[in-house]
């Protein structure tokens, strides 16, 4: 009994490292990374000195600054300049804000989006939302 449940403890934890390297690997993963394992980062051009990539499946950065998409929240990946992981940056659709706090980045808004969104980085960025 004692091995079988080691057996599946083992698969299991196999199973989880493997997802977690399929889409785009840990906190030290690279922009190129994300990008090999499906992450969309359009556009690719730096906006407030960062690159954002969805996940697989997610409308990118550039379809909702173009207004294609009405999703309601997405996750997204950020990237300094040289490529390396900078942290995470939750987007909400603009009519689902209702002043919920950001304290991640020391900041207890958001900040408003020119395209219909509301950002909090959960990293430090230097510019308070």
């Amino acid at each position: 009994m004692g091995l079988r449940l080691s057996v599946i403890a083992a698969v299991g934890l196999a199973l989880i490292v493997a997802a977690g390297t399929a889409l785009g690997g840990g906190t030290g993963s690279t922009m190129a990374h994300a990008e090999a394992n499906g992450w969309d980062c359009a556009p690719k051009t730096l906006i407030l000195g960062y690159f954002h990539c969805a996940p697989p499946g997610k409308p990118s950065v550039q379809e909702m600054i173009d207004g294609d998409t009405s999703a309601a929240s997405i996750v997204l990946r950020v990237f300094n300049p040289d490529g390396s992981f900078a942290g995470i940056e939750r987007l909400l659709r603009a009519d689902l804000y209702a002043d919920q706090p950001c304290s991640q980045n020391g900041s207890e808004t958001w900040g408003e989006l020119p395209f219909g969104y509301f950002a909090c980085h959960n990293f430090e960025t230097g510019f308070g939302f």
